[in-house]
């Protein structure tokens, strides 16, 4: 058992990316400063998904420096490069990090190359999302240093470098830096923000998918150096991160506006009454709705203000304008030098692409026809892509695909359905959230979880599949 002399620890929701750190505990679950991890009882949940503590795993303590001693260097011209079969991987987020780790932890002596366009810091993406709210100072967002990360993982990190073209027969990446060469190649590359041009002549909207994003909007919010209600916010796009924002910011104290053109938020996830559900929270939470619209223009009004014309006339202002419209896959690369795409870069069960010495996982990664972009599935990829690539052809597996809806003005764990025939099914609903099943041919095919309900997400994974009792209302499919 821990004592008070003992470091505090953190630790990580492998589904969500929440991180419980012991010396600041969870005050408002009753968790007091100081209280250590083992002695959480069984029954707390993650305060973003619902999952249990089952679902944490230790965090490495955090680095600022990397061990000059270490494998891991910063990349210049002639630093070894000479390995052909390194396996080289491309891109620095999450997905392209699990895949390091998971590779060194089974082959010690593998050549690792990571390159990344920027530094390489390690972040939990979804954490951006409540940041605000929570009080989160942007550099307690990063975990680990780039650096840091990849001497301990005894890795060669890239930062800073992009890739111009790959030469397939040689198996070389051309950078602007010089040649790469591989033995196997990971495309890490992910997904970025779909962007919409408006006419009227205000400045383009924010987006907000990376750490540079987020920090461009934390200095919008804090430009006028006044309270957040000074301060008002327009979200175009009632998704998941729209949704998620627009609660984030409204409860730090932010007017908001949501702006969907479809008649509820979340409209290709949720059943009809857990859209309802949602929509009245953020509302009761001051989020300002207006669904089945449309923005035709934007305008500026002064230096600091905006406005938003919609396509009914009707029109509202704010200080800061961000945009939600989901995610695109960066397969330019891919597409250039041949690989087989459609919605983002297709791989097969091994998540090799067209090529054999060519693999792929992430938000940019399309299997079996779908786009996968959340934290559960790049892990299982990772885990999965490292064993093939030490040698143990392993194949990949989809989770069943629960989405975290991080909006604690109602939590939300989905669970969507992989066909069309079928039905919702409302099996409880209370002041406590709802409890909705979808049955198809007698069995549960998905499930969709409000409230306090939310924390069912695991149990039902187990049955999904399975044989279902009658039901009890049947919902519009």
């Amino acid at each position: 058992m821990s004592t008070e002399t003992d470091a505090f620890k953190r630790y990580i929701c492998k589904v969500c990316g929440y991180i419980y750190d012991e010396a600041k505990g969870d005050p408002d679950s009753g968790l007091a400063p100081g209280t250590r991890f083992e002695d959480i009882p069984d029954d707390w949940y993650c305060p973003d998904c619902n999952v249990t503590k089952a679902d944490f795993t230790a965090l490495e303590p955090r680095a600022e420096t990397a061990d000059a001693g270490a494998a891991a260097m910063a990349w210049s011209a002639g630093s070894g490069m000479a390995d052909p079969d390194a396996v080289v991987i491309v891109g620095g987020g999450m997905a392209g990090w699990a895949l390091a780790e998971a590779l060194r932890e089974r082959d010690p002596r593998r050549t690792i190359r990571l390159l990344t366009a920027d530094s390489g810091d390690y972040y939990t993406k979804p954490r951006i999302s409540n940041a605000f709210a929570r009080g989160t100072a942007i550099e307690d967002l990063v975990e680990e240093t780039g650096s840091a990360r990849a001497a301990r993982l005894g890795i060669d990190l890239m930062p800073f470098v992009r890739v111009l073209d790959i030469h397939r027969a040689q198996q070389r990446l051309i950078t602007a830096r010089g040649g790469v060469p591989y033995g196997q190649l990971v495309l890490a590359t992910g997904a970025r923000p779909r962007r919409m041009a408006f006419p009227g002549g205000a400045a383009p909207p924010l987006a907000v998918n990376t750490l540079e994003d987020y920090r461009a909007l934390r200095g919008a919010l804090e430009a006028g150096g006044g309270a957040p209600a000074h301060t008002r916010v327009a979200i175009i796009g009632a998704g998941l991160v729209g949704c998620e924002l627009a609660d984030d910011l409204a409860a730090g104290g932010h007017p908001v506006h949501l702006v969907e053109c479809a008649s509820q938020p979340l409209a290709g996830l949720l059943p009809r009454s857990l859209g309802d559900d949602l929509q009245q929270a953020l509302a009761n939470h001051g989020v300002q709705w207006h669904t089945e619209a449309t923005v035709e223009r934007i305008e500026p009004v002064t230096d600091a203000t905006r406005r938003l014309v919609l396509d009914d006339g009707a029109t509202l202002e704010a200080e800061v304008v961000i945009t939600a419209l989901g995610l695109e896959p960066q397969r330019e690369l891919a597409e250039r030098v041949g690989l087989s795409c459609d919605r983002g870069i297709e791989v097969d069960a091994l998540l090799r692409t067209t090529d054999p010495a060519i693999f792929a996982l992430g938000d940019g990664c399309e299997f079996e026809g779908r786009l996968r972009p959340y934290v559960e599935t790049l892990r299982g990829q990772a885990a999965a892509l490292a064993r093939t690539l030490s040698g143990e052809a392993t194949v990949y597996r989809p989770d069943a695909g629960v989405v975290q809806v991080k909006t604690g003005s109602l939590p939300l764990n989905v669970c969507p359905p992989p066909v069309d025939t079928g039905e919702w099914v409302e099996i409880s609903a209370d002041g406590d959230g709802r409890h909705l099943e979808f049955h198809a041919d007698g069995r549960l095919a998905g499930f969709a979880l409000s409230g306090r309900h939310a924390r069912r997400a695991r149990e039902l994974e187990t049955h999904l599949g399975k044989p279902v009792v009658d039901p009890r209302a049947r919902l519009a499919s």
